[in-house]
């Protein structure tokens, strides 16, 4: 598995995001204030794909599933 991460701080909270791909896909995993949150995968999905919803969760674009 292989990845990266993206932080920022929004209203006063530490987000971070891991964005990795794996043999079956990619996905990413959310954490706010170092606390997890949530993990979506992304199966027949690659690494950009996952890197874009990274971005756009860090950005307030993306809700996370569920």
């Amino acid at each position: 598995m292989t990845g990266n991460t993206i932080m920022t701080e929004k209203s006063g909270q530490s987000l971070k995001v891991d964005y990795f791909a794996t043999e079956s896909g990619a996905g990413i995993r959310c954490f706010i204030n170092g606390d997890f949150l949530k993990e979506e995968v992304y199966e027949g999905k690659n690494i950009h794909f996952a890197q874009s919803a990274a971005e756009n969760w860090v950005a307030g674009i993306k809700t996370l599933n569920g």
